[in-house]
């Protein structure tokens, strides 16, 4: 927190201790030094005694040679010129049937699944499949209570190029409650560390800054939807070389602050929007503002990255 042009952090007795002054650093990028959980550890750091970083208190210079090195390196994994999400929705009038990335897809969600009551919330239980393997294509494949998304995930192969009938995908689908102020999956930016790979290869209805408009046909990846207005965001960029950037589980939080830098927005999902993206592409789930319920889809296809 500032005081008198200088940043602060605080420990566990609310001491505030001061570290480098804000002046220290290049006008961009003192507004996300606190914020990234890295830069942050690595100020922290100073001020402990039983860390190697103890030597570095005071060295001004250094530090901002560090930070200025960190977040040059952390932008050089986001590739901002690759599709990581696409909208899914056809455009009226179009020659062909075509992917134009830009036109919403909604869907129509199946009932929620009947559950029994949980005796301490006094609410359904959650109704939750995480990662199933089904064959695609094959209802039969499915248990009765997730064949009733069957239609969905139909919609999800008619979008892809990859061939993916036949093929094992794997099925999240999660209901239940939200309480205000929570999500309802993995809150803070992180990748898919195990499926969906995914491509996107250029050939009519795009403009790709050569002067062509061009179709994008989708390879494998992940098609994700819930019911919930703006409860993911998701953002257009693929983090290349992911295993030298990434933390644990797919963790990608430190990097909020260089596609920040580089002025990327986040993609804020409608509510019965179906989109695909890559198993590389930023994302999290959202806090809810109320307390809602809330109906969630993802279909994993059989292509992987790693």
């Amino acid at each position: 927190m500032p005081f008198n042009g200088r940043m602060f952090v605080r420990f566990a007795s609310d001491t505030y201790i001061p570290t480098i002054p804000l002046s220290s650093f290049a006008t961009t990028d003192r507004q996300y030094t606190m914020d990234n959980p890295v830069l942050r550890q690595v100020l922290l750091g100073c001020y402990d005694p039983s860390s190697p970083l103890r030597h570095l208190r005071g060295q001004r210079g250094i530090l901002e040679l560090i930070f200025a090195r960190l977040m040059k390196a952390w932008e050089a994994h986001i590739d901002d010129n690759a599709r990581g999400v696409m909208r899914l929705g056809g455009r009226r009038g179009a020659s062909m049937q075509n992917i134009p990335g830009r036109v919403p897809q909604r869907l129509r969600f199946p009932e929620p699944w009947p559950q029994p009551m949980d005796p301490l919330s006094n609410r359904p239980c959650d109704f939750h499949v995480n990662m199933m393997p089904f064959v695609m294509g094959d209802i039969t494949s499915l248990p009765t209570s997730c064949q009733r998304y069957h239609d969905i995930i139909v919609v999800c192969l008619a979008k892809n190029s990859s061939g993916e009938h036949g093929k094992v995908g794997y099925l999240t689908i999660h209901e239940g409650m939200v309480e205000a102020g929570t999500s309802q999956r993995r809150g803070g930016l992180h990748i898919e560390a195990g499926g969906g790979g995914g491509q996107s290869i250029k050939t009519e209805d795009f403009f790709w800054g050569q002067g062509r408009f061009e179709q994008n046909v989708l390879h494998g990846g992940i098609y994700m939807a819930s019911t919930v207005d703006q409860s993911c965001a998701i953002y257009d960029v693929v983090i290349q070389d992911p295993a030298s950037v990434v933390g644990e589980l797919g963790n990608v939080e430190h990097l909020r602050s260089s596609l920040a830098k580089k002025d990327i927005p986040p993609l804020l999902l409608l509510a019965t929007e179906l989109v695909w993206m890559t198993d590389r592409t930023p994302h999290e789930s959202l806090p809810l503002p109320v307390t809602t319920f809330r109906q969630y889809f993802r279909l994993v296809t059989s292509g992987v990255s790693h």
